[in-house]
C-alpha cells in the first residue's frame, strides 16, 4: 500500500516535526515556571504564589506559545496529506524532496520565531505554505493518476 522509503522518509519527518513541537511546548511550560505563572486556577494548588495567566504572560512565554501554535496550526496539515502522498506512486526524488523542505523550513521557522529574526520567520513560513501547496497539488494528481 505505502511506498516503503517515501513511507520512512515521512515518519523521519513525523519525529523530528513531533520533537519541535514537544519542544516547544517544553520550553513554554519550563519559562511559565520561570516567571512563577500558571495557565489555570486549579495550578496554583501547585505553586500559591503563581500568578494564573490566561494568553501572553511574560514575553519569552509568550513568544514559546506563538512559535508552538503555528507549529500546531501547520504540521498537521503535513502530516495528513503526506502520508496520502506516501499511498500513491509519486516518485521518491519528489517526496523526499517536499517533505525534506517542509521539515527544513518549518525548524527554520521555529528558530526564527524564538530569535525574532524577520525576514527569515516570514520566509520560512512562505517556503513551507508553498511547499505545503505543493504537496497537496501532488497528492491530488499522484492520487487520481491511473
Amino acid at each position: 500500500m505505502f511506498q516503503p522509503l517515501s513511507f520512512q522518509v515521512w515518519l523521519a519527518t513525523a519525529i523530528v516535526l513531533g520533537a519541535n513541537l514537544i519542544l516547544l511546548a517544553g520550553a513554554a511550560a519550563a519559562t511559565r515556571n520561570a516567571a512563577n505563572e500558571v495557565v489555570n486556577p486549579e495550578d496554583r494548588a501547585l505553586n500559591a504564589q503563581a500568578e494564573v495567566v490566561y494568553e501572553g504572560g511574560n514575553d519569552r512565554t509568550a513568544r514559546l506559545r506563538r512559535a508552538h501554535r503555528n507549529a500546531l496550526e501547520n504540521v498537521p496539515l503535513f502530516l495528513v496529506t503526506g502520508l496520502g502522498l506516501c499511498a500513491t506512486n509519486a516518485p521518491f526524488a519528489l517526496v523526499a524532496g517536499l517533505f525534506g523542505v517542509f521539515t527544513a523550513a518549518r525548524l527554520a521557522h521555529s528558530v526564527a520565531y524564538l530569535r525574532s529574526m524577520q525576514p527569515w520567520r516570514t520566509a520560512s513560513f512562505a517556503v513551507g505554505a508553498l511547499d505545503q501547496l505543493a504537496l497537496l497539488g501532488c497528492l491530488a494528481y499522484y492520487g487520481f493518476a491511473a
